[in-house]
């Protein structure tokens, strides 16, 4: 129990998951441990406890350790359950149809399996065999479930990940080369290539063409729940996501962008996005997302997209920026029309502004004063964020407004 206890921890999954995942299956052996160690009543002379009349099953007679099991195998077949349900549920056909690999090193699959159906912001595991037979691991779903495919954005990060990017082809020098060219602020040609891979605006596809090896096999299982999928139940729906944390809500956009045109919003009104990057290059995970998303807005005020920069950048970084954005429609460094912003939000003044703008009836014109607007935060990021703007939304409360949030966990 110690060493499953310490290899929880969230640096320990992060950095090194085969640690937490092989640790974990010690659990069985617990089991086993707990159903047999009580076997020939070798621990005598323990008093009966108090419940025995309301439980008839436990006999003075015999030794209540040889009856433990009728307690623990319930949760313990469905547990079993489930391990088998899940090896159904994979194997069937699933095709891993292209690879895209983004700046910094983030790798997108694009997987296709007619019998997988899923709503926005939920999440699935993911086994590659040829990395890792045993090995499941969780990640987000990036797609919309009116996509023609599933998706999932995979940083480079841990042991497993980085061996997957090794196996696809995302090497360094190809992340290194697509990087600096985002850096530079370079777009890339449709034509142009990369160690024999074609490239294409803020990525590059891998080409098995080029390649002696196909495309690994992929299993999926899944999908699962996530506090997001409730985002058309709010009037005003706020997302937050830091660095790679924006995966669920690339989900999420697209899926609003989708029942937007069929008029199907719901209760839904307005909607704040906010993203948080650290580097320059992070941008080009979802730039041509956003900029769609931002180009078919037919109600300006329908989406907000809010955009932190918080890496510190040097005089001539900045002096170039200043340069190519005077006058200019799009921003430089995301080219959406929506300036970026330096430095972190401040959310307890976007919280009260947010709360003063809809008791003023500016925010949400033609409500009524006597309704309760509900606002639903949904933050996907570190813990220590979380903290902060879950302390800001919820001390913004008022008889008008009533803010709530809701963190992705894993």
């Amino acid at each position: 129990m110690v060493i499953m206890y310490s290899t929880a921890h969230h640096k320990v999954r992060q950095q090194c998951f085969e640690a937490f995942w092989y640790t974990h299956h010690l659990a069985f052996f617990f089991m086993i441990g707990l159903y047999t160690h009580a076997t020939g009543c070798f621990v005598r002379g323990t008093a009966l406890p108090s419940f025995t009349n309301t439980f008839p099953f436990y006999n003075p007679d015999v030794c209540l350790g040889y009856l433990s099991w009728r307690g623990i195998i319930w949760p313990g077949i469905l547990y079993f359950g489930e391990r088998v349900w899940r090896e159904i549920r994979a194997r069937r056909a699933t095709k891993l149809n292209k690879v895209l690999v983004h700046p910094s090193g983030a790798m997108e699959f694009r997987m296709i399996k007619p019998s997988f159906k899923y709503t926005a912001g939920q999440w699935l595991f993911i086994q590659v065999p040829e990395v890792s037979r045993f090995e499941w691991h969780p990640f987000t779903i990036t797609s919309a479930p009116e996509d023609p495919y599933v998706s999932v954005h995979i940083r480079q990060v841990g042991d497993f990940t980085k061996a997957l990017g090794e196996r696809v082809g995302a090497t360094p020098s190809v992340v290194a080369g697509l990087t600096q060219a985002a850096l530079k602020g370079v777009e890339k040609d449709e034509k142009a290539s990369i160690n024999g891979m074609g490239g294409r605006g803020d990525f590059v596809e891998i080409d098995p063409s080029a390649t002696t090896r196909p495309l690994p096999v992929v299993r999926i299982d899944g999908p699962y729940g996530a506090p997001a999928e409730d985002v058309f139940s709010s009037e005003v729906a706020v997302l937050v996501g830091a660095g790679i944390g924006v995966t669920p809500f690339a989900s999420i956009l697209k899926h609003i962008w989708y029942r937007q045109k069929r008029g199907r919003l719901g209760a839904l009104r307005r909607v704040e996005f906010f993203w948080i990057c650290r580097d320059v290059p992070s941008f080009g995970w979802f730039q041509s997302l956003l900029q769609e998303v931002e180009a078919a807005q037919m109600d300006p005020n329908f989406l907000r997209i809010n955009i932190y920069l918080t890496q510190k950048i040097d005089a001539g970084t900045m002096w170039n920026i200043v340069v190519n954005d005077a006058g200019a429609e799009f921003d430089p460094l995301t080219l959406l029309r929506t300036r970026t912003m330096y430095g972190r939000p401040d959310w307890k003044s976007i919280y009260s502004n947010l709360r003063g703008a809809i008791e003023g009836g500016q925010y949400l014109p033609g409500a009524s004063s006597q309704l309760k607007t509900r606002v639903g935060t949904y933050f996907c990021g570190p813990p220590a964020l979380a903290k902060s703007i879950r302390e800001a939304a919820l001390n913004a409360n008022s008889a008008t407004v009533a803010f709530s949030f809701a963190k992705e966990h894993f």
